[in-house]
């Protein structure tokens, strides 16, 4: 529930610089790159950062961690003012609501802990949210840029894929020389949790789990493209399996799930409000709260299902310890939930912020789906735009499930910042498109309104 967690296991990182030679240029070469790359180019040294220097790598000053990923937004922050790129912003219904989500829990964690250290904490927090968030906003605007980024983030997972591929055989992580990662990948139920340069081992799985969908719907873009895909589909397969997680599996799944939900695009409430009554029936028939189905969904031995299941169930349970500002780290303890650790993105949004943050943060997933609704309907005449938009909502719909078994921390919360950015931008995309269609309904209402008053004899 703080920025020490960003380095699992590792306190000693925490509140010093620790800065590797290597991690020190990489720093400073993918810093130029993103001032000088044309802009549709600009967003893939963050993404490289992200996957190759551990959070571990920051500069300390007078209170305040700059890991190298923050201090790459900078870069992109200096680069959006010397080129005026953030003139072309425009302000949607998502970025209001992103911006009352990160302000409420800012201000209700602060309040509750009462701690300038607390302060310091959210304002990390506002850094990354705000930071990365519009950094992306404004440098991703239309399909092309998306494009880029795909095909980027494809190039990018043949590597990461490549290390994962020799920790899992060595058992040894290459890049813990940097700090904040174990050199002798950890075992569970004998299999290696292998993470490379993330934080953990299920957010590294996570992380690319969430763009399978993405290099899916790249088999649309053209029969070339089609290698690209099944490449992506390859790299983000290997990754999950070796990081030996359920979580990143049931992400997976999430995916192929949302994948098929494609055919039914055009029944989707029905479909929501069909699962929606069948979890209330469950829930009224079942000896046991519907929530503890998740305890059944462990498809990695050694899954820790039981710890989430009652993670839900003692929130709900201790409901007036957190609604109006949260609660510390201490209560949860109380709470009987295993060191206390908060493994749900959910129930971490009501413990850091109380029921409004919590509240304000579904709203932002809801207005994200309503958007990528109105988008694909607006490109249902271009196939791999409609499979791209139907992509970015089950990336999101990945994520939500990700939430379930796992709160972020580290790199991959720029991937989270990254999909609601792009839902956000192609929403511009969106609007003009759907204004035809809007006119000629309204022609329409007129000319039968015509028809049926000339009929009436009026």
């Amino acid at each position: 529930m703080n920025e020490e967690s960003e380095i699992v296991g590792h306190p000693e990182y925490v509140g010093h610089t620790v800065v590797h030679p290597l991690g020190l240029m990489a720093v400073v070469v993918l810093g130029i790159c993103v001032l000088l790359l044309p802009r549709r180019w600009a967003v893939l040294p963050l993404l490289i950062m992200a996957c190759f220097i551990p959070s571990a790598q920051r500069i300390f000053i007078i209170g305040l961690n700059f890991d190298f990923l923050r201090i790459m937004v900078l870069f992109g922050v200096m680069r959006l003012i010397l080129r005026n790129e953030h003139l072309a912003f425009v302000w949607k219904p998502l970025d209001t609501i992103m911006v009352l989500w990160v302000c409420s829990s800012m201000l209700f964690y602060s309040l509750q802990q009462g701690t300038f250290s607390a302060v310091i904490n959210r304002l990390g927090f506002g850094f990354d949210a705000f930071g990365m968030y519009f950094l992306f906003r404004c440098l991703i605007r239309n399909w092309e840029d998306i494009d880029r980024l795909v095909i980027g983030c494809i190039i990018i997972s043949i590597p990461v894929a490549a290390f994962f591929l020799l920790e899992n055989w060595t058992g040894h992580n290459l890049f813990s020389i940097f700090g904040g990662v174990d050199a002798i990948t950890p075992v569970r139920e004998g299999r290696l949790r292998c993470q490379g340069a993330f934080s953990h081992a299920i957010l590294a799985g996570c992380f690319w789990a969430s763009l399978l969908p993405l290099f899916a719907a790249y088999w649309w873009k053209g029969i070339k493209e089609r290698v690209w895909a099944v490449v992506g589909l390859i790299t983000t397969s290997i990754v999950v399996i070796c990081c030996a997680s359920s979580t990143p599996v049931m992400g997976v799944i999430a995916g192929v799930i949302g994948g098929g939900m494609f055919f039914l695009r055009r029944h989707m409430r029905l479909v929501c409000w069909g699962i929606l009554l069948t979890l209330i029936a469950l829930h009224l028939v079942m000896k046991s709260p519907v929530w503890y189905l998740v305890g059944r969904f462990s498809t990695i031995g050694g899954s820790t299902g039981w710890h989430r299941v009652n993670l839900i169930n003692q929130a709900i349970l201790h409901f007036n310890d957190w609604w109006l500002t949260g609660c510390s780290g201490y209560t949860v303890l109380s709470w009987g939930v295993h060191a206390g650790d908060v493994t749900n993105q959910y129930i971490l949004e009501g413990v850091c912020g109380g029921f409004l943050t919590f509240c304000l943060f579904i709203v932002v997933i809801v207005i994200a789906f309503r958007e990528v609704g109105s988008l694909w309907r607006s490109q249902s005449r271009y196939p791999y735009r409609l499979a791209l938009s139907w992509a970015l909502g089950v990336s999101l719909f990945v994520h939500c499930i990700n939430f379930i078994g796992v709160s972020y921390f580290g790199q991959i919360i720029m991937i989270w910042y990254m999909i609601l950015a792009m839902i956000g931008s192609l929403s511009i995309q969106a609007a003009p498109m759907l204004m035809p269609r809007m006119i000629l309904s309204s022609k329409a209402i007129k000319k039968q309104r015509y028809r049926n008053l000339k009929a009436g004899g009026g």
